[in-house]
């Protein structure tokens, strides 16, 4: 049957079995979602993408089943049951008479307001004493869920090195439009080696009985915080996503929040499931690893759902960014601790990217308009009139600056964080202060250096002067004093150059992967 008449059918109320007010739908990359009032009708999508195969309508009949026997697990009263849509004359009903063209998951519907993903966006209070609730609740079903089966085909780590060689194949069709061909190019060969090197590990956590039978698709959209917890949508169509270590759904549900700008909550979840179950050995190294795996996933998966819509469709640039902004975290778990300047002149952009990176990696991020205000004794949010030069911003003032900055960044790098300092760094005695250390802690340092068309600057310093939304007292009457005095960015091994009038999250991507490649060894 054409798709969009039976979506048309679909959105009228007559077609269910129950009364409602209103249906609504929301469409996922592999489902089409119904809403009445009290019911969730969900179908699957005729599609294949190799890891999922819904083509035929047998398999999609199998799948519903199989949805609902393993989601009962966690949520036994949310899903009733597998529900046909049948066709009888030129109307269609669920669990009426006629030929059945499709099958429904039915599920009761959740409390919107309950569900983890709304919770955060609304930044309600108590989210901390939700975590430790949510932790003591994944922890008892960890500890409960089976172990894997032995003897099956493959072991954990097979499983391991033939998911992500699926990922990087299906995700190459996406090189250039949501991770940069680099970025892709430059993961391979590390993930390869981390496998390689970590094999023994994993080969005695599977032999421990830490891979088990799992939810595999554990983020914040599919919990809902009700009393008990439930959790919904585990993965039914590969059994592969679904058995996993016990660290890798954690760190999914870890990735998620921090993609969600909520590394306190995902700092608050770890340390309480910790308390309450033998996690094994090799967790440092493993949660950063699997973090990696699940946000590649989820930007692979992204991506796939752009591919269903054209450029000039609605959806089109929201999904691209979202996806871009998956895969910017997934390298972020997987480079080196790292030194990062941001340089340019004001107006560039370097604390809006400099706060999108420290998003993406949770570096820590040092501003030179705070670090300066902080020495003068001034609140950082005042604005200060000085003219270029003069005043807080005369050169005693800034090379005083920088050496704060340095020593901040100095300490933090040798307690093993990376660092994102965000300055002008006008001066190359600047550049090199930082440069030098770095080298001399063995600490790879990336000079991205920033620019853009002069009107762009322009009119970011309008809208800064106009709005008065960031503690910089960069203004345009200065603008040219600066270009005047700014000296030469010289090209060499560790800069790169951006180009900042360009999209946040595609700059983003190409300083993590030029990371990447350096952590590789390639240029």
């Amino acid at each position: 049957m054409d798709i969009e008449l039976m979506h048309q059918a679909l959105m009228k109320k007559e077609t269910y079995p129950e009364e409602t007010a209103a249906v609504s739908f929301v469409e996922t990359h592999a489902s089409r979602l119904y809403l009445t009032d009290c019911h969730v009708y969900k179908i699957k999508k005729a599609v294949n993408f190799g890891f999922l195969d819904f083509s035929t309508l047998e398999k999609r009949r199998h799948f519903c089943t199989e949805e609902v026997r393993l989601n009962r697990r966690f949520a036994p009263a949310t899903y009733l049951g597998v529900v046909p849509l049948r066709r009888s004359d030129s109307s269609l009903r669920f669990a009426g008479p006629g030929e059945t063209i499709e099958y429904a998951v039915l599920m009761k519907r959740l409390p919107e307001k309950r569900m983890l993903d709304h919770l955060i966006a609304a930044d309600v209070p108590g989210l901390d004493q939700e975590m430790e609730r949510l932790a003591l609740y994944l922890a008892e079903m960890h500890r409960r869920a089976h172990p894997s089966a032995a003897g099956k085909r493959l072991s954990d780590l097979d499983i391991i090195r033939e998911n992500w060689r699926e990922n990087f194949a299906q995700t190459q069709p996406f090189a250039g439009k949501t991770i940069p061909p680099r970025g892709l190019a430059a993961a391979r060969p590390l993930i390869e080696e981390f496998l390689e090197r970590q094999a023994p590990l994993l080969r005695q956590r599977e032999e421990k009985g830490f891979v088990r039978d799992l939810h595999g698709d554990l983020h914040s959209e599919h919990v809902c915080l009700t009393d008990p917890i439930q959790l919904y949508d585990c993965i039914e169509f590969n059994r592969r996503f679904r058995i996993s270590d016990i660290l890798s759904e954690l760190a999914f549900l870890l990735m998620d929040l921090e993609f969600r700008r909520r590394r306190d909550l995902a700092a608050v979840l770890v340390k309480n499931y910790r308390r309450h179950i033998d996690w094994g050995d090799g967790a440092d190294l493993l949660i950063p690893f699997y973090q990696a795996y699940r946000a590649w996933v989820r930007g692979k998966v992204t991506s796939l759902a752009l591919a269903q819509h054209g450029p000039d469709e609605e959806p089109y640039g929201i999904l691209q960014q979202r996806a871009r902004r998956y895969f910017n975290l997934a390298m972020g778990y997987l480079i080196p601790q790292t030194l990062i300047l941001t340089c340019g002149l004001m107006g560039a952009g370097k604390s809006v990217l400099g706060a999108e990176l420290a998003a993406a990696t949770g570096m820590l991020h040092l501003r030179s308009d705070a670090q300066r205000k902080e020495l003068a004794g001034i609140d950082p949010q005042s604005r200060v009139r000085d003219d270029f030069g003069q005043g807080i911003y005369g050169a005693d003032m800034t090379d005083a600056t920088y050496l704060a900055l340095a020593e901040k960044a100095r300490r933090a790098l040798a307690s093993g964080e990376s660092v994102l300092v965000d300055a002008s760094f006008g001066k190359n005695r600047h550049r090199e202060i930082f440069q030098r250390f770095g080298s001399q802690l063995g600490v790879p340092v990336l000079l991205a250096h920033l620019h853009c068309n002069e009107d762009i600057l322009r009119k970011r310093l309008r809208h800064r002067e106009d709005t008065g939304e960031d503690i910089s007292d960069g203004r345009l009457e200065l603008l040219a004093s600066q270009a005047a005095t700014f000296e030469a960015v010289t090209e060499s091994p560790g800069v790169i150059q951006i180009d900042s009038g360009c999209e946040i999250d595609y700059n983003v991507g190409l300083i993590l992967s030029e990371l990447l490649t350096i952590k590789s060894g390639g240029r």
